[in-house]
């Protein structure tokens, strides 16, 4: 993509998809831009696609999915912006020090490319109002996602967090307890945390989940479980017409993994629902413990949930000693999946009744 010189051109570029739930539209914006009168775009857009994805795929969508909606404060940062914002003391750091941070399009010293957001999670400003630590947040993330770099403030829980080509895997702050938390070399860097958030995610309001889901779930209209090798996508809503191989192609397939310890597991890849149920790395596979992934991190696998965008009918797969596939299938409405997927989460009991009556 070469450089923006026109209107036209910047509202394509705000229309780029960076991931699920994000579009680089909404990283462009800036209050110091807006009200100084300054242009706040990319000398290198290709470049700011391409980190951008990075921390909206591999951080922001698994933090969303987990925690609800988050909010951005300030993402891409131009040179002329962030410099205008740091000599006239607008809480931005150095051009030289944002180079491969909130300058998504410049490297660092070091040749490498990373992306940085400020981001505001509306769960952690419930937790901190009710008595909470930003803390729990961070060990969350140390324990679950490939940052790189998080740095929380004493305004509403907000944090920058980081994607880096080669993650420092360290946590400072600016709110009490100020300094760092942890970083390579200290002694509370490696193992799990999990007693540190264990309020956190008990914290979480999924006021819809037992309600909404279970009233969807008990009026599903049940069919046939697929089977390995039967399966084409205008099967899964019935009356459907059959799609062409290229609506096939552009439907996406979402999988998430129900584990005693992560409880919506986000994994990627698959090109059909065939795919991610009896495949190697699918639903299978994961109950025969032959995906490769941490068991111990995650716990032992419960359920997997699947469906295409755009159809309204997915699955739910579970452990089954009486199949041939090793597991047992039910059909789930996609506005169940929806539900949970807002929520961050499933909840077992109504997964289990997929598998009842």
């Amino acid at each position: 993509m070469a450089a923006i010189s026109n209107y036209a051109q910047l509202d394509a570029f705000g229309r780029e998809r960076l991931s699920p739930n994000f579009f680089m539209r909404e990283f462009l914006h800036s209050e110091i831009a807006a009200w100084h009168g300054l242009q706040n775009i990319p000398d290198h857009p290709e470049i700011a696609l391409d980190v951008g994805r990075k921390l909206c795929q591999e951080l922001l969508e698994p933090l969303q999915a987990r925690f609800g909606r988050i909010h951005i404060r300030s993402g891409y940062r131009s040179p002329t912006v962030n410099r205008f914002g740091n000599e006239k003391e607008l809480n931005c750091a150095t051009n030289e020090k944002n180079y491969a941070s909130h300058i998504w399009d410049y490297p660092d010293a070091e040749g490498m490319h990373a992306a940085t957001a400020c981001i505001v999670v509306p769960a952690l400003v419930d937790y901190i109002e009710s008595g909470g630590s930003w803390t729990a947040m961070a060990w969350w993330i140390h324990d679950h996602l490939p940052y790189s770099s998080l740095c929380f403030f004493a305004k509403m829980g907000a944090f920058n967090i980081g994607w880096h080509e080669k993650p420092l895997r360290q946590i400072d702050s600016y709110a009490k307890p100020k300094g760092y938390l942890t970083r390579q070399g200290m002694s509370n860097h490696g193992g799990t945390h999990e007693a540190e958030y264990e309020g956190l995610l008990a914290s979480l309001r999924r006021p819809n989940v037992g309600r909404d889901s279970l009233a969807i779930v008990e009026n599903r209209s049940v069919s046939a479980a697929p089977q390995p090798g039967s399966m084409r996508p205008a099967a899964f809503v019935t009356g459907a017409p059959t799609p062409s191989e290229e609506e096939q192609v552009a439907l996406p397939v979402n999988y998430r993994a129900v584990h005693t310890r992560t409880t919506w597991r986000i994994a990627r890849g698959h090109k059909s629902i065939e795919n991610a149920i009896y495949g190697k790395d699918g639903a299978a596979g994961l109950f025969a413990r032959k995906v490769r992934i941490d068991y111990e991190r995650h716990g032992d696998p419960l359920y997997v949930v699947v469906w295409q965008s755009g159809r309204s009918t997915g699955f739910v797969a579970t452990s089954s000693s009486a199949s041939s596939t090793g597991i047992a299938i039910a059909e789930l409405p996609v506005a169940a999946i929806e539900v949970f997927e807002a929520q961050g989460g499933a909840a077992i009991e109504i997964l289990a009744r997929c598998f009842k009556g």
